[in-house]
């Protein structure tokens, strides 16, 4: 048998899975090699201490229910409105996030949500003096 092939049989003879030729073949080869028999002692010991890691009791640290009650507390009900402004700092938070930013000569970067919204304030500007421009037209006209 092979190193590799008997690495790979490792997991299964610790499992007992392995059939009564597979069990002599493999239990031949770790009698004369050592780098395997080591192997199999090293796996053995990690498995058992995981085993015993998952049976370990863990506590909470001290207060850990009021922390969590105290913010529950504070958390607002599921479904009640939020005040506008947290409701804007999200949404922008949240574009800055999504968007980036957009680097400028200098090593200054500016959000690309703010050139969005240069943008439409000058499309509305633009659009706010057409209407305009029309409205003075239409008042000549009558």
């Amino acid at each position: 048998m092979e190193c590799t092939h008997c690495h790979g049989q490792l997991n299964r003879y610790i499992d007992g899975e392995l059939g009564y030729v597979e069990v002599a073949e493999l239990q031949q080869h770790l009698g004369f090699c050592p780098d395997c028999a080591a192997e199999l002692r090293e796996l053995s010991a990690l498995r058992g201490t995981l085993a015993a890691w998952g049976g370990t009791a863990l506590a909470p640290s001290p207060g850990f229910a009021e922390r969590v009650m105290a913010g529950l507390a504070a958390e607002p009900a599921p479904g009640s409105p939020r005040p506008l402004g947290q409701v804007v700092d999200e949404t922008l938070d949240t574009l800055d996030r999504a968007l980036g930013h957009l680097p400028l000569p200098g090593g200054r970067r500016i959000p690309v949500k703010n050139l969005i919204g240069w943008a439409l304030a000058v499309i509305a500007l633009v659009e706010a003096g057409r209407r305009r421009g029309r409205r003075e037209r239409e008042a000549r006209s009558w």
